[in-house]
């Protein structure tokens, strides 16, 4: 598909393709995701072990495997999130009002038959639940409420996705992110206030939930008709040649997404089906550690897609291989802090957080968290892959990947004598094998550059990953923290190091340059007498 570039002029009020370029609205954007990071990672820090505690192992296995099911549901959501955020990007930066009027009306039109087609399957699931899965004795009911509130979270945020574009297109990441921060404060407030006043149980989690659902969706709809006020919901005005532009983009997004969701959330199902509910209630637990690392990556990684599309619609392709090569290389040297921490330290850290019974998952740990420095930062190919409307190829070769990866795991937990370090194995493998040599491999294709041209950036923090995980295992075994004040004090010296090494050996002379104005810029605006317009 050829690029279009922008017109001479906008219509007034349009997004521009540089909006979101500005040193104020970038320095915000940051400032706003670490703000939700810090909140989201201090929330689930203490909220997992909460729940494991009032509930139990068994019980609380029963959460996780809910978000992991309904998770299915975003092959659709994120599906249709990826073809209308396309082209009702293009359309707002090409100044387009008409087309994007008509890309949002089909976009609200798909979006309501979604939510009514998901409808059923999800209620026959729910009310088959106890012969589908390993249930715990004496919780059906529960259960059921708790996939039903789950449920509930996956059509709102079909719904939350289609008016979120606005936020994400606009690049206000700070009011996206108030959204997400009030979604997060109604889950949990309403679960801890229901565990105050009542013996615990999984009916409070599906209260919770759908709490988070309404009260997230109603934010996110406030923040649509600020930023957008020309665009309306309005499925009757959908346009059939739209529709059909955004159905085909969503066959092959949800193909990508199935595959996808097979790779990052399937080990749970085969963990529930090989091992039983007490193995899914460890392991379910872990996985919040490198949930936690997908939130850093998610700290940068939501403003790059809008700046690929508006890079896109001008036909800047030099400045879309400039934007993803300096992501590439900066994501891997920034993840490999906290994945590498967390792979060297991941005994005494399981032990502190969840007790020593949790120390034995290290290895299971390491493999969950070891290769996230790899894969999240090749994320960015992804956005290009989107913008030239090449999303078959990846479609088809992800869901071959998640079809080999639930082929090992299976194998790997019943037959090959590995456990859950099998299942954790084989989806660490697998995914790495599809970013590393395909998937980046086509991204640089597509911009007819060379195969290694996302993989050579990524050499400097993959060896940073690699030093910091064995200092730390060295750190461990020489003294070994036995209480958090000194496991944050071995964390602290080894991230010093880290930081000292990657600034002086990893870090390009312009990475540096533009450090230093970024702090002089944030100092500036610290001034009481500076006035800053956005």
């Amino acid at each position: 598909m050829s690029t279009r570039p922008a017109p001479a002029t906008a219509q007034p009020g349009a997004l521009r393709p540089d909006d979101g370029a500005t040193a104020y609205r970038f320095g915000v954007n940051v400032a706003s995701n670490l703000a939700y990071f810090v909140l989201s990672t201090g929330l689930m820090l203490w909220y997992v072990p909460f729940q494991v505690g009032h509930l139990g192992v068994a019980a609380y296995g029963m959460v996780p495997l809910a978000n992991s099911v309904v998770m299915y549901a975003i092959v659709v959501s994120e599906s249709l999130y990826t073809a209308y955020f396309r082209y009702l990007a293009i359309d707002l930066n090409e100044g387009n009002g008409e087309a994007a009027r008509q890309t949002f009306a089909s976009a609200s039109l798909l979006t309501l038959a979604a939510c009514a087609l998901l409808l059923l399957p999800f209620g026959a699931f729910t009310l088959l639940l106890p012969r589908v899965l390993d249930v715990p004795p004496g919780l059906e009911g529960a259960t059921r409420f708790l996939f039903a509130g789950a449920a509930c979270t996956m059509l709102s945020g079909l719904l939350t996705g289609l008016f979120s574009t606005s936020s994400a297109i606009a690049h206000r990441f700070d009011l996206r992110n108030l959204a997400r921060g009030a979604s997060m404060a109604a889950r949990v407030g309403v679960v801890a206030a229901c565990f105050a006043f009542w013996p615990a149980s999984l009916w409070h989690v599906g209260a919770g939930l759908m709490a988070s659902a309404a009260i997230g969706l109603a934010v996110d709809v406030a923040v649509w008709r600020h930023l957008t006020p020309t665009l309306s919901f309005a499925p009757g005005a959908a346009d059939r040649r739209c529709v059909r532009r955004l159905l085909r983009m969503t066959g092959w997004s949800s193909v990508n997404m199935l595959g996808f969701l097979m790779l990052m959330h399937a080990d749970l199902l085969v963990i529930n089906l090989v091992f039983g509910p007490e193995a899914t209630g460890r392991y379910g637990a872990i996985l919040l550690i490198p949930l936690l690392v997908h939130t850093v990556a998610e700290v940068v990684m939501p403003m790059l897609g809008p700046l690929v599309m508006a890079r896109y619609a001008v036909g800047d392709t030099q400045g879309v291989r400039d934007l993803v090569t300096d992501a590439a290389r900066l994501l891997a040297l920034g993840l490999a802090l906290p994945a590498g921490l967390i792979c060297g330290l991941g005994q005494p850290l399981l032990t502190l957080w969840l007790g020593p019974d949790f120390a034995g998952l290290h290895i299971v740990l390491v493999l969950l968290v070891g290769h996230l420095t790899v894969n999240l930062a090749l994320r960015p190919v992804a956005y290009i892959l989107t913008a030239y409307d090449k999303v078959r190829v990846q479609g088809l070769v992800t869901v071959a990947c998640g079809v080999a990866y639930i082929v090992l795991a299976v194998a790997a937990a019943r037959w090959g004598g590995w456990g859950v370090a099998g299942v954790a194995g084989a989806s660490a493998l697998v995914w790495t094998l599809r970013n590393t040599v395909v998937l980046s491999a086509y991204g640089a294709r597509v911009l007819g550059l060379s195969p290694w041209v996302f993989i050579r950036p990524l050499a400097g923090g993959a060896v940073m990953f690699v030093g910091l995980s064995l200092s730390g295992l060295l750190a461990v075994a020489a003294l070994p923290p036995g209480t958090w004040l000194a496991l944050a004090a071995t964390a602290a010296a080894l991230s010093l190091g880290y930081a000292a090494l990657s600034w002086s050996l990893l870090l390009t002379a312009s990475d540096r340059t533009k450090a230093h104005a970024l702090v002089r810029w944030f100092l500036a605006r610290l001034s009481p007498s500076r006035q800053v317009a956005c």
